[in-house]
């Protein structure tokens, strides 16, 4: 090894411990001057030296260090670190124990770079430097508030916004003489993108479940019937009492010996008891209203719709209240990227399987279906599907 791959090496074990010893959630930092408070809000306190709080307020990704910390799955850690060295994205990258550094040619390259390892199940970090707003309100518990100068902080983050890019963040401050000169529990906010447009596979073809609700005062009668057909049967011996709660449920209900406990809105009653009008006139005699939820028996196989029709004959022809329902599920594929108003999004490599179900769900064998998908994003990944409605 030459003196200068020798420096280059040693360098670089700095850096990562540089990383390991820097927490993610940053302490006071130094002031970044003093200036007079911009202005108080309701309870405002601008006149005060000092002032500890909570803010959200925008943060701007001013620059990365060019350098990752990766760790994680070893095997496709070194094949992505390859692929980069080769491709000139890295100029070089050494193992620090359980850590690999890589040294990047350019600080735009992070985020991307970042995503390849991240692709691979591994964890990756890199320094950042963050710039809040000009001015930032901070606010505490007892609802008092100052209106400061902003200030510049750097800390290791999940590298995966781009530089140059603004992203609402909440975080504890300090204020002094006007100016935010500590932060700490730094949490950049997910982006939320709503009704995104894509084509989505079926991987799964669809298929439906049928259930049969059966009426408060049949419940316990029809338990023989659905349990021979082979059903799964969820016998609700119950009743909501909306705005009740437990101690006014357990004043209107003394001494009533088939109520067998109470919850905030909910009484229940012995598996057996039938008689809904009686519960429900001793709790309007005391001014609740009482719903009686309907017991459910499901099928769910290839001959379901048969098995159910039979079942609802039965509980008819011996004067049961019954009604049949049938419910649709499919299990779709999403593309890995999906874009919206010209920015990409990123998943999974291997694209982003779901299972919608409900009115919007295919009846019938097709092999692909538009969906209007929301979703939580941080930078350019992914994190959560929130939404999915067939168009």
């Amino acid at each position: 090894m030459d003196k200068k791959t020798l420096y280059i090496a040693i360098f670089a074990v700095g850096i990562v411990v540089l990383f390991i010893i820097e927490p993610f959630a940053i302490g006071m930092l130094q002031s970044a001057g003093s200036r007079s408070a911009a202005g108080a809000g309701d309870g405002g306190n601008s006149s005060a030296v000092s002032f500890t709080g909570n803010a959200v307020a925008n943060i701007t990704i001013v620059r990365y260090e060019p350098y990752l910390v990766v760790s994680g799955n070893a095997s496709g850690i070194e094949k992505v670190k390859d692929m980069l060295v080769s491709s000139g994205v890295a100029t070089y990258a050494v193992w620090s124990g359980d850590n690999l550094v890589v040294s990047l040619k350019s600080s735009k390259d992070v985020p991307s770079a970042a995503l390849e390892f991240e692709d691979v199940n591994a964890t990756v970090t890199a320094t950042a430097y963050l710039a809040t707003s000009d001015i930032v309100r901070v606010s505490d518990t007892s609802g008092k508030s100052v209106d400061a100068q902003g200030t510049s902080i750097s800390m290791q983050i999940r590298p995966v916004y781009d530089e140059g890019s603004t992203h609402e963040a909440q975080f504890a401050a300090r204020v002094d003489d006007g100016q935010v000169t500590g932060m700490g529990s730094v949490t950049i906010m997910p982006l939320a993108v709503r009704g995104v447009m894509v084509e989505a596979r079926l991987s799964l073809q669809p298929s439906a479940t049928y259930m049969l609700g059966v009426a408060f005062k049949d419940r316990a009668a029809a338990r023989p019937l659905v349990l021979a057909a082979n059903a799964t049967y969820k016998e609700r011996s119950f009743a909501y009492v909306a705005n009740a709660s437990k101690e006014a449920l357990d004043a209107a209900l003394a001494g009533k010996s088939y109520v067998t406990g109470t919850q905030p809105g909910i009484v229940s009653v012995d598996n057996n008891f039938t008689d809904s009008e009686t519960l429900g006139l001793a709790l309007l005699q005391k001014g609740y209203a009482a719903v009686f939820p309907d017991s459910v028996a499901t099928f769910a196989n290839d001959s379901a719709n048969g098995s159910a029709q039979a079942l609802l004959g039965e509980l008819r022809a011996q004067n049961m209240s019954a009604e049949i329902s049938e419910a649709w599920t499919a299990r779709i594929m999403l593309p890995s990227v999906l874009e919206n108003g010209g920015k990409q999004y990123i998943g999974s490599a291997n694209g982003i399987e779901l299972l919608i179900e409900g009115a919007g769900a295919p009846k019938e064998n097709v092999t692909a279906m538009n969906v209007s998908v929301d979703f939580e994003a941080a930078g350019s990944r992914i994190m959560r599907i929130t939404a999915v409605n067939p168009v």
